[in-house]
Protein backbone atom coordinates (compact mmCIF):
# COMPACT_ATOMS: atom_id res chain seq x y z
CA UNK A 1 0.00 0.00 0.00
CA UNK A 2 1.39 3.39 -0.96
CA UNK A 3 0.62 7.06 0.00
CA UNK A 4 2.12 10.00 -1.41
CA UNK A 5 3.35 12.84 0.14
CA UNK A 6 1.46 16.07 -1.42
CA UNK A 7 2.77 19.65 -0.19
CA UNK A 8 1.04 22.89 0.34
CA UNK A 9 -1.33 22.77 -3.18
CA UNK A 10 -3.65 25.94 -3.91
CA UNK A 11 -7.18 23.79 -3.49
CA UNK A 12 -5.95 22.24 -0.31
CA UNK A 13 -7.36 25.78 0.93
CA UNK A 14 -10.34 25.32 0.07
CA UNK A 15 -10.84 21.78 1.98
CA UNK A 16 -8.05 21.77 4.84
CA UNK A 17 -7.53 24.70 7.38
CA UNK A 18 -4.03 26.06 7.12
CA UNK A 19 -1.62 23.86 8.74
CA UNK A 20 -3.97 20.47 8.88
CA UNK A 21 -3.76 17.51 6.97
CA UNK A 22 -5.40 14.53 5.95
CA UNK A 23 -4.57 11.06 4.31
CA UNK A 24 -7.12 10.29 1.72
CA UNK A 25 -7.19 6.87 -0.68
CA UNK A 26 -3.58 7.09 -2.17
CA UNK A 27 -2.21 10.48 -0.69
CA UNK A 28 -0.97 12.63 2.61
CA UNK A 29 -2.59 15.82 2.01
CA UNK A 30 -0.56 18.31 4.10
CA UNK A 31 -1.72 22.21 4.10
CA UNK A 32 2.10 23.21 4.94
CA UNK A 33 5.41 23.85 3.03
CA UNK A 34 7.35 20.78 3.94
CA UNK A 35 10.60 22.19 6.19
CA UNK A 36 7.43 23.53 8.35
CA UNK A 37 5.66 19.64 8.99
CA UNK A 38 6.89 18.83 12.53
CA UNK A 39 7.29 14.68 13.10
CA UNK A 40 4.82 15.07 15.53
CA UNK A 41 2.25 16.44 12.67
CA UNK A 42 3.73 14.09 10.35
CA UNK A 43 3.73 10.93 13.18
CA UNK A 44 -0.18 11.95 13.37
CA UNK A 45 -0.49 11.41 9.88
CA UNK A 46 1.11 8.57 9.40
CA UNK A 47 -0.79 6.94 11.66
CA UNK A 48 -3.99 6.96 9.84
CA UNK A 49 -1.97 5.35 6.85
CA UNK A 50 -1.50 2.73 9.07
CA UNK A 51 -5.21 2.75 10.51
CA UNK A 52 -5.74 2.59 6.54
CA UNK A 53 -3.70 -0.68 6.31
CA UNK A 54 -5.34 -2.31 8.87
CA UNK A 55 -8.36 -1.63 7.78
CA UNK A 56 -8.15 -1.74 4.43
CA UNK A 57 -9.87 1.85 2.29
CA UNK A 58 -13.45 1.05 2.18
CA UNK A 59 -13.70 0.05 5.42
CA UNK A 60 -11.54 2.78 6.96
CA UNK A 61 -13.35 5.28 5.26
CA UNK A 62 -16.98 4.25 5.80
CA UNK A 63 -16.11 3.48 9.26
CA UNK A 64 -14.34 7.37 10.11
CA UNK A 65 -17.46 8.84 8.45
CA UNK A 66 -19.86 6.94 10.47
CA UNK A 67 -17.96 7.89 13.77
CA UNK A 68 -17.54 11.16 13.12
CA UNK A 69 -21.28 12.06 12.21
CA UNK A 70 -21.67 10.32 15.18
CA UNK A 71 -19.33 11.67 17.58
CA UNK A 72 -17.92 14.67 15.93
CA UNK A 73 -13.77 15.04 15.77
CA UNK A 74 -12.49 15.40 19.20
CA UNK A 75 -13.50 12.17 20.29
CA UNK A 76 -13.17 9.87 17.34
CA UNK A 77 -11.55 6.73 18.13
CA UNK A 78 -9.06 7.36 14.98
CA UNK A 79 -7.82 10.70 16.06
CA UNK A 80 -7.77 10.09 19.45
CA UNK A 81 -5.01 7.02 18.59
CA UNK A 82 -3.31 8.99 15.74
CA UNK A 83 -2.79 11.93 18.93
CA UNK A 84 -2.14 9.10 21.29
CA UNK A 85 0.51 7.74 18.50
CA UNK A 86 2.18 11.48 17.47
CA UNK A 87 4.98 11.91 20.30
CA UNK A 88 6.18 8.16 19.13
CA UNK A 89 9.37 8.47 17.38
CA UNK A 90 10.29 8.05 13.76
CA UNK A 91 11.65 4.81 12.55
CA UNK A 92 14.66 5.32 9.74
CA UNK A 93 12.07 3.80 7.23
CA UNK A 94 9.75 5.99 8.24
CA UNK A 95 11.60 8.97 7.98
CA UNK A 96 13.30 7.98 4.65
CA UNK A 97 9.00 7.95 3.65
CA UNK A 98 9.25 11.26 4.96
CA UNK A 99 12.10 12.08 2.54
CA UNK A 100 11.17 11.03 -0.30
CA UNK A 101 7.33 12.00 -0.15
CA UNK A 102 5.99 8.46 -0.64
CA UNK A 103 5.10 6.43 2.93
CA UNK A 104 5.21 2.37 1.37
CA UNK A 105 3.44 0.05 3.81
Amino acid sequence: MKFRIVYKKWWMRIFLRPGWAMVFFFWMFVNKEKKDMTDRHYRHELEHCYQVKRMGRIKFYATYLWLWIKGGYDSHPYEVEADERANDPLTDEEKQWRVNDKVIL
